[in-house]
């Protein structure tokens, strides 16, 4: 049976099953053959007016019924159109953030006679070969000497062939007959197959440098020979799309390189809009929801936690997370037989939670699914946004101020409160709209969005605080500006009233730009027609202080530079994620690019960078550690290079560069200094006492300071003996109330440690504890923590060798409500700190690494947080083996855990434990 025959059979067992049709690349995988094959012997079938041809994309194809029309030119005209109009469509952000792309891919494939060659770039994952698939839609449309369906699309993996150069040529352009043993009979290649169409060379970069000499003369010239062929030369007229995950300045050969004239760059999800993210979830479960003929709900949180995902892998990567997801859910949904499969954040993986970078989201439709979630069905729309936020611009402090006061009742927040707590969430909500005030001039907004009245109103303010002020605002500030005085004239004008809940803050702390504005302010009211009350004043003033350009102070720059794939920008991921900001920049060498390659992509690197007070370089090895003065002569800029680049390090750099005002070489000390602290401590762990630059310390000398006599001193001597036995060989003076302590520590001639007493005698420096707290709770473990600076390591037992990530416990407080959505921030940080604390003594004989302690506090955070929502994880199929394999642990932590969580009120279930537990060391295993 020929191969047509085979087609032709398969049709019609599809015809009886009562199908509407199928489509090529069905055919091709339910027959095992090349779906360009497929479509040459549907074509010929269609042209023998045996089939049918439904829809456009993908073309149906089902036998021919009875009594159709053979003659529809204005139809197939009609499709031909729509298929070159919709060929992109199935792109999310071909209309948005990559528009760009698009239009150039489109260049590429109109341009006569066959297009133009065409290298797709970007990470993997991001979309090149879907990309490559719609620019072979398109082609169909342009391309008119053939039928669309004879238009071929041919794929091939350079990887597959890349360790072999005479394979890759017979494979790339086919073999004759005797060519080589075994070349019983001539073979087509690749180049073959692809004639009139398009070859897909997929991980291009895959080829080794002969192999992509071996294109030249089929690029240059359309030319190409078989192997084994030494006279003839074929004709080509095809069009090559390659693709490349890698950086071509090291992976291709320029000679190469420049044959290829037309580059398209795909950007990473991380660098999409938020709602492209969310309309690409939506696209895959709207595909799942098609594939299993169900709906498909999904909560806010899941949408919220995968739009937020920071995944490394990319679309293909979070492709395959939701399609996991999905599956798990669809357990639960055969199990209860429900009306649809609920996708929530039970179904979705523990690592994924690790890797969520949580967002300010200005735009409220997508807020409102984030809170309400979405029920998405086989042809469910993509997500549209509002057209104030196609322009980037989605302010409006009113509707932010209405939800966040509905939010707070419903939670039962007194009304005494509730003015603070929005007051902070609003200057918290214009920090991010500053964001996008301080990005590049780019944008713009057609003068039919807003008023011409409204654009000359907010131009003049600006002018005006230019003047006063002496400040430089840049278009984005007027676009915005503008916007809220149009949004505030509507307001006004439906009734509205206007509240401020920041405004006596923004009057003390502003009160030059307050007084500008409401001089103002009947000016204001005149030009807009309505009255601008104090309270609308103030959101005014708010765009003066925000969007002055140099608002964002400027730093010193900071980029991670190390060898290999990804491991300087996941580094930077992380420091950048715990500090808030996004400045930190990374550069990733290619382990083959050479070193002139190097400095000069450094070079453009550092100059981005700059912002006028030098830049330092944390590089992990190799040459680059005796480029500084190089690279200083080459950008001009006051370079530094600090080696041996750790999280740790890049961490301390990256907190001292945004919260100092320090010079280069003053900051690059410190650095150096935190960084030999860092490496002393790890040293002293193996070496102990052997350590020769570092005294061990003397006892601690504590001075018991009582107004009723020695023999009361005698007392807290003994509790604290016996209640602290650590703390047998210190030191205890006396004195009286009476006594002028000063005078006494002078002529004892003693540094004393600590003061515990009646009367705080305030002594700078050294720390006061009143007696009273001794009978206290917890009053006896303060003291143990103001005691264990005294002692080196393993002399203190039980204390828990933390006090030097104080910086970090503050650093990771600040950030701690990017984790934490509904319990107040300062009780789970300071539940943190005791379970790292405790977690640090039980499971890490009292010293942990940095990264050790900010991975343990933020799961703690996250898993309390959790547990809070009552989304806390479920108990996995190997907790009864941890729990019997590592039974003293996990009591351990149990109880640990439990200590905290109740401070909280919380409850956390085994299942958390579980998964807290396998982070963790192992102390006790039996068996």
């Amino acid at each position: 049976m020929t191969r047509i025959d085979r087609v032709m059979e398969l049709l019609v067992q599809q015809d009886k099953k009562g199908t509407d049709g199928i489509s090529a690349q069905q055919i091709a995988l339910e027959l095992g053959i090349h779906r360009s094959d497929a479509s040459a012997d549907l074509n010929k079938l269609f042209k023998q007016q045996r089939v049918d041809k439904i829809g456009v994309r993908p073309v149906l194809y089902r036998l021919k019924k009875a009594g159709a029309s053979l003659d529809k030119p204005a139809v197939e005209t009609e499709t031909e159109n729509s298929a070159v109009d919709s060929a992109f469509l199935g792109i999310v952000g071909y209309d948005g953030s990559i528009k760009a792309q698009i239009e150039l891919a489109k260049a590429a494939i109109i341009y006569p006679p066959h297009g133009l060659h065409t290298l797709i770039v970007g990470e993997s994952g991001v979309g090149k070969n879907l990309l490559a698939e719609s620019m072979w839609n398109y082609a169909k449309g342009y391309w008119q000497e053939k039928e669309p369906e004879e238009i071929p699309f041919v794929q091939f993996c350079c990887a597959d062939y890349a360790a072999n150069e005479q394979l890759l040529l017979a494979q790339l352009f086919g073999y004759v007959k005797g060519s080589f043993t075994g070349a019983a009979e001539d073979h087509e290649g690749v180049v073959d197959r692809a004639q009139g169409g398009i070859l897909f060379l997929d991980e291009i970069h895959r080829l080794p440098p002969a192999g992509q000499e071996l294109l030249f003369m089929l690029i240059d010239k359309g030319v190409y020979r078989r192997l084994g062929e030494t006279n003839k030369l074929r004709t080509s007229n095809l069009m090559i799309i390659g693709a490349t995950s890698e950086d071509i300045s090291s992976s291709l050969l320029m000679t190469f390189r420049r044959r290829i004239p037309v580059q398209i760059s795909l950007p990473r999800i991380s660098e999409r809009p938020i709602h492209e993210r969310v309309n690409i979830i939506v696209h895959f479960v709207r595909q799942e929801a098609a594939r299993l003929g169900i709906p498909i709900w999904v909560a806010g949180k899941a949408l919220e936690t995968f739009a937020n995902y920071n995944c490394a892998a990319n679309i293909g990567e979070l492709r395959n997370d939701v399609l996991l997801c999905c599956a798990k859910s669809y357990l639960e949904y055969s199990a209860k037989a429900g009306d649809c499969l609920k996708l929530d954040t039970k179904s979705i993986p523990e690592r994924i939670f690790a890797l969520v970078k949580r967002r300010t989201v200005l735009d409220d439709k997508i807020n409102r699914f984030f809170r309400d979630g979405m029920l998405i069905q086989a042809n469910s729309d993509p997500v549209k946004v509002a057209e104030e936020s196609a322009h980037g611009f989605h302010i409006d402090f009113y509707k932010y101020i209405d939800r966040k006061i509905a939010q707070y009742r419903q939670i039962g927040v007194a009304e005494q409160d509730m003015a603070e707590k929005v007051g902070v969430d609003l200057e918290k909500y214009f920090c991010s709209v500053a964001q996008v005030l301080r990005k590049s001039e780019s944008s713009d907004i057609p003068a039919s969005i807003i008023e011409e009245i409204v654009w000359e109103t907010a131009d003049e303010l600006l002018k005006a605080a230019t003047d006063r002020f002496g400040r430089t605002y840049g278009r984005n500030t007027l676009l915005a500006l503008a916007w809220h005085m149009q949004q505030f004239k509507k307001r006004i004008d439906s009734g509205y009233v206007i509240y401020n809940p920041n405004l006596e803050q923004i009057r003390a702390n502003h009160k030059d730009a307050f007084a500008l504005v409401a001089a103002y302010k009947e000016k204001i009211s005149a030009c807009l027609g309505v009255t601008v009350s104090d309270d609308e004043i103030g959101f005014m003033v708010m765009f003066l202080i925000h969007g002055v350009e140099d608002y964002a102070k400027a730093h010193i720059g900071l980029v991670i530079v190390a060898h290999g794939r990804g491991i300087a920008r996941n580094m930077a991921e992380v420091i950048n994620n715990l500090l808030g900001t996004d400045c930190i920049k990374a550069y990733d060498i290619p382990l083959n690019r050479s070193n002139v390659q190097t400095i000069e992509k450094l070079r453009q690197v550092i100059q981005e960078t700059d912002e006028g007070l030098g830049v330092i370089l944390l590089v992990d090895m190799g040459f680059l550690v005796t480029m500084e003065d190089t690279l200083c002569q080459k950008t001009g800029i006051q370079v530094r290079i600090i080696p041996n680049v750790t999280t740790a390090l890049a961490l301390e750099a990256g907190r001292r560069l945004f919260t100092t005002a320090e010079s280069l070489d003053e900051a690059v000390k410190a650095i150096y200094n935190a960084y030999d602290e860092y490496v002393m401590t790890i040293r002293q762990r193996h070496e102990g006492s052997e350590w020769p630059q570092k005294e061990k310390k003397e006892p601690p000398n504590i001075l018991l300071v009582c107004a009723t006599g020695q023999g009361v001193a005698e007392k807290i001597k003994e509790i604290l003996l016996e209640e602290i036995p650590e703390i047998k060989n210190a030191r205890f003076t006396m004195a009286g109330a009476m006594v002028d302590i000063d005078q006494f520590i002078t002529r004892a001639g003693e540094r004393f440690d600590l003061i515990i007493g009646s009367i705080n005698p305030q002594v700078e420096h050294v720390p006061f504890i009143p007696v009273s707290e001794i009978f206290e709770h917890g009053g006896i473990n303060r003291i143990k923590t103001f005691l264990r600076t005294a002692y080196e390591d393993g002399e203190m037992p039980g204390a828990v060798k933390v006090g030097k990530y104080s910086d970090t416990y503050k650093l990771l407080e600040t950030q701690l409500s990017k984790f934490v959505k509904a319990l107040p921030v300062n009780k789970v940080a300071h539940c943190c700190i005791e379970l790292v604390d405790a977690i640090a003594e039980q499971f890490f004989a009292g010293v942990m690494e940095e990264d050790c302690v900010v991975r343990t506090y933020l799961h703690a955070a996250c898993m309390f947080d959790r547990v809070h929502a009552k989304e806390a994880l479920q108990e996995p199929v190997w907790s009864l083996k941890i729990q019997q394999e590592r039974e003293r642990d996990f009591k351990c932590l149990q109880q640990i855990v439990a200590a905290c969580g109740a401070k909280l009120v919380l409850d956390v279930p085994v299942g958390e434990i579980c998964y807290f537990l396998g982070s963790l060391p192992v102390l006790d295993k039996k068996g």
